[in-house]
């Protein structure tokens, strides 16, 4: 993989942060955690956590790993049936045998990292690619009638990293593949400028923020918010961006034009229980209705609202928000966000105006709101939440709830865990995907919009796949769905691919190669609130 002089340069200073190591038995065994630690940050980190404290995938440290020393070798070896770890033979290609002891000696044997990332440090990771941006194209370099058809996928690649890791951009309306983006590290969402359509914004799961110019699918600068993380979020105004991290527990706010950042915000507060505590940056949004940003703090269960127009940007903290925060989504003014508690099996209502909770929703088996969806449907507004159940559930369904009063309309029972809603006004189906690890999560089921029932339920892919993230184009004409696969992939499974299926008669349409596919975002969602309430496209 090919980087920067100052790319490294960070690397290596990630590295250094890792690398404070206690008690060594002797400078040999020194030397050696030093290679894992390198060898874990240049493998591991982007889905593991740099600290080691479990990320994406699950924590590798010596208080929470419960596998052996020779079983943590088998895994690294043989990879995780059903996960994103690379399965045998890819390893053996990129790690010697002596280096895979080197790291399953690191994780049976070490703890947690402690790691800081500051405001200095974020400065100093700023790279500007394009120097004088009045020298990018005025227009799109490539065929397409309207850069609202854009549809951009974020593709993993089998090892989050490397060449295959980077963003696919297809026009909607023809399904063509138009370029992609390398992006180095696993891309993990994309968000749009408000005001200026050649801008995008890319957060990958090592913690960098991407500028992207859509017109020549070009990065322009590149900044290490967080050592790692996933949220982002553009302003109304396209002044400024949030960015929150979970290595360490922080959120900063840049300037969108120049990524410069302005201010560091420690995340961690005084849980539901009354205890103090770090927390990760769970949803970060802005909204139409007012010049601020909303970050909900995942194990402090707080939602704080920063003012953007005021002096060192104030924030306000509503507590007791419920336990373990996670996604959410707006109403269609952006009055109101809703937020999901995962322990509570709830999701609250905040009003952004009055700056209190409103309502708790009871949401089923750990609510799981992904980028949420509201519909019109027999003359009221309903709002959309799914649930990822990874507890044990005695059942799996979609909560339905009116958007003007919050009381729940409906449970639709559904074969699974559930992540991310679709819907389009054009399109005659709310789509929801089934994850996990079950039969069923290579399956997307289509509840019809006015009868509130599952009408369709299509397998996307192979044995043991997985099939997630659906969006509807511009227009509602098409579905997309990423398919990626699970399982060993020497035994053959099917997987790995775009699925494009026309959004009426749900045929298939078009399937597209691409390692470990995953979330997928139109540009239309530069101008608008909430899924399936899309403004008109251009």
């Amino acid at each position: 993989m090919n980087r920067s002089a100052n790319h490294t340069k960070h690397v290596i200073a990630t590295i250094l942060c890792i690398t404070t190591l206690l008690g060594m038995p002797s400078a040999s065994w020194a030397e050696n955690f030093d290679e894992a630690e390198r060898l874990y940050a240049d493998h591991c980190a982007v889905c593991h956590g740099a600290d080691r404290g479990g990320y994406i995938g699950p924590a590798l440290n010596s208080d929470q790993t419960e596998l052996t020393q020779a079983q943590i070798k088998s895994r690294i070896r043989e990879g995780g049936a059903t996960t994103l770890m690379p399965q045998h033979p890819t390893w053996p290609g990129k790690l010697s045998t002596r280096k895979m002891n080197l790291l399953a000696s690191l994780i049976a044997q070490r703890p947690k990292q402690s790691m800081s990332w500051g405001l200095n440090d974020i400065q100093d990771s700023l790279e500007v690619l394009v120097a004088d941006e009045s020298t990018l194209p005025s227009k799109p370099t490539y065929k397409i009638k309207n850069l609202d058809d854009l549809m951009a996928i974020m593709a993993r690649g089998r090892f989050a990293a490397g060449d295959k890791a980077k963003v696919v951009f297809f026009d909607g309306r023809t399904n063509k593949k138009i370029g992609e983006v390398a992006t180095d590290f696993a891309p993990h969402l994309m968000d749009f400028h408000p005001k200026q359509e050649r801008w995008a914004y890319v957060r990958d799961d090592a913690g960098y923020i991407l500028k992207i110019d859509l017109y020549s699918l070009k990065i322009v600068r590149k900044i290490r918010a967080g050592l790692n993380g996933t949220s982002l979020a553009v302003s109304r105004d396209g002044r400024y961006l949030a960015a929150g991290s979970f290595v360490p527990n922080t959120a900063v706010i840049l300037d969108a034009l120049t990524l410069k950042p302005l201010k560091l915000i420690e995340l961690r507060g005084i849980n539901p229980d009354g205890k103090m505590v770090e927390a990760d940056s769970g949803m970060i949004t802005s909204t139409p209705f007012a010049d601020v940003f909303v970050i909900a703090l995942e194990q402090a269960g707080q939602v704080w609202i920063i003012d953007l127009n005021k002096p060192d940007m104030p924030i306000t903290k509503i507590t007791n928000v419920g336990r373990h925060l996670h996604d959410a989504f707006l109403s269609p003014d952006g009055r109101y966000v809703v937020v999901s508690s995962y322990d509570d099996n709830i999701n609250a209502v905040i009003d952004l105006a009055k700056r209190r909770i409103v309502k708790k929703i009871p949401a089923g088996c750990q609510p799981h709101l992904g980028s949420g969806a509201v519909v019109r449907s027999q003359g009221r507004l309903l709002g959309i939440g799914t649930n990822i159940g990874s507890q044990s559930c005695k059942s799996y369904e979609i909560t339905v709830f009116d958007m003007d009063t919050f009381e729940v309309v409906k449970r639709i029972p559904v074969l699974g865990p559930t992540e991310s809603p679709a819907a389009h006004p054009k399109a005659p189906y709310i789509v929801v995907d089934i994850v996990g690890t079950g039969p069923n999560a290579n399956k997307i089921q289509f509840i019809d919009k006015n009868t509130l029932k599952v009408a369709k339920t299509l397998t996307v892919s192979g044995t043991l796949g997985h099939s997630h993230f659906p969006e509807y184009t511009a227009r509602g004409d098409y579905l997309y769905v990423s398919s990626s696969v699970g399982g060993d992939r020497i035994a053959g499974y099917d997987g790995d691919r775009l699925v494009i299926y026309d959004a009426h008669s749900l045929k298939k349409v078009k399937t597209v190669s691409m390692e470990v596919p995953a979330g997928v975002f139109s540009h239309l969602r530069a101008r608008t609130v909430v899924v399936g309430l899309e403004g008109k496209a251009r």
